[in-house]
């Protein structure tokens, strides 16, 4: 009743050359340094999140007050 489609597999790739531990340290530090300047590009762009319009007429995630008075 129902056809089983297969599809092709993934291809195998070559297996990575091992590098020097102070390379990867490096390459670590450089990927966490890009980390940092994208989160302050996004921060910059948010502006003051305690400044928001009407940011305390947010409703909580929290129950209600009285919730448990039925």
């Amino acid at each position: 009743m129902s056809k089983i489609v297969a599809f092709p597999g993934r291809p195998s790739l070559p297996a990575a050359k091992p590098i020097p531990r102070e390379e990867f340290e490096r390459l670590a530090e450089l990927a966490l340094d890009i980390v940092d300047r994208i989160v302050a590009i996004l921060d910059e762009g948010d502006g003051d999140p305690d400044r928001e319009d009407g940011g305390d007429a947010e409703p909580s995630l929290g129950a209600p007050e009285n919730h448990h008075e039925s």
